[in-house]
């Protein structure tokens, strides 16, 4: 059997009038989002005006149910938030989710530039799919600046891979962490792990099209990662160029 996954920044709502049709128009069977938000959520070039989240799961729930994991609170409204998501189809069946915080938060200030201190945690789903059960593993790490790694990634990282560790494979880990492949950080996820961007040559997953940090491009830098234990094996990896957000997302079939 195989397992259709994306592994998707949103970066809020700012292209929903792409994201929604892609999302509905594709069968993937686990979805893992980023920069999910509440509305009034105002960060950066965030200004949301729904709760995404919620519109989702009503937009999808015919297919697909959802677990949330809200990272962060913000001072531009009651209602605002920040969050990973996951979304699988209703046929698999949740044996248990885990949180685990790698940075604690406080309610971020609207017009704060400084991301490092933005509160992140890892989304772990264990699911039941034919018979089997496999974890799926969403999260989003700290900005630093840049793309090389800092004192705050170090530590949030340190508590994500010893948890990692404590995981039964076979398990499927993405998200967005902001480093690039040759940091100390991703050396080791990578030595634990099957890297499928780096088995697969990619060089950039950050939209040029759409991306504030137009001094990154042509080159660009790969900071979206979709990882695997080794025991799995996946197929027709891709990455999902349609404007969907100003990251790229990662798309690939795990055969379990």
């Amino acid at each position: 059997m195989t397992i259709k996954l994306l592994q998707l920044n949103t970066n809020s709502d700012n292209y929903w009038d792409k994201l929604i049709p892609y999302l509905t128009s594709h069968e993937f069977d686990i979805l893992q989002l980023q920069e999910l938000t509440g509305k009034g959520t105002i960060s950066g070039n965030i200004n949301s005006k729904r709760d995404t989240f919620t519109e989702l799961r009503k937009i999808l729930q015919e297919k697909y149910n959802a677990e949330l994991s809200l990272t962060q609170r913000y001072t531009s409204s009651p209602q605002a938030y920040m969050a990973n998501g996951t979304f699988y189809k209703k046929q698999f069946s949740l044996i248990r989710i885990q949180e685990v915080v790698l940075s604690s938060f406080k309610p971020f200030p609207k017009d704060s530039t400084a991301y490092e201190h933005v509160g992140r945690k890892l989304l772990h789903l264990i699911l039941a799919i034919n018979g089997k059960q496999i974890s799926f593993l969403n999260t989003h790490f700290a900005w630093g600046g840049d793309h090389i790694e800092k004192h705050h990634q170090t530590k949030q990282g340190e508590i994500l891979l010893n948890y990692l560790q404590s995981v039964e494979p076979p398990f499927v880990l993405t998200g967005d962490f902001n480093l690039t492949p040759e940091q100390p950080l991703m050396q080791k996820i990578s030595a634990y792990t099957k890297n499928l961007i780096v088995e697969n040559g990619i060089t950039n997953t950050l939209n040029p099209t759409n991306h504030r940090a137009k001094q990154l491009f042509p080159k660009g830098l790969a900071v979206d990662y979709l990882f695997t234990s080794k025991d799995l094996k996946a197929k027709k990896f891709q990455v999902v160029d349609e404007n969907l957000s100003d990251h790229f997302g990662l798309g690939t079939e795990i055969i379990i």
